[in-house]
């Protein structure tokens, strides 16, 4: 039997928390989406992440393992229906 090498990558519901200073209701939004920008692309780990809730999934890729290569033989392979963002329009 073929040995296949199997990596998946899921979506984790990860919350963090900052706070931001304005003048306005309106300034207060446009600030926070600039926080919330800046606090998505640190690497550090965030507050609270639930790990009992992983979403949205995909195969990343599926190798065929031999003794002498690993051989991909699939990329980017849908398999979950539990679309955090909904299915898209046809």
């Amino acid at each position: 039997m073929t040995r296949y090498s199997v990596r998946i990558g899921f979506w984790l519901r990860a919350y963090e928390g900052f706070t931001v200073e304005a003048d306005s209701d309106d300034e207060a939004v446009v600030k926070a989406k600039a926080a919330a920008l800046t606090a998505m692309e640190e690497s550090s780990r965030p507050e609270h992440v639930l790990l009992d809730e992983r979403r949205e999934g995909v195969i990343v890729f599926i190798e065929q393992v031999s003794a002498d290569q690993r051989r991909v033989v699939a990329e980017d392979v849908g398999f979950d229906t539990d679309q955090i963002h909904g299915a898209p329009a046809i």
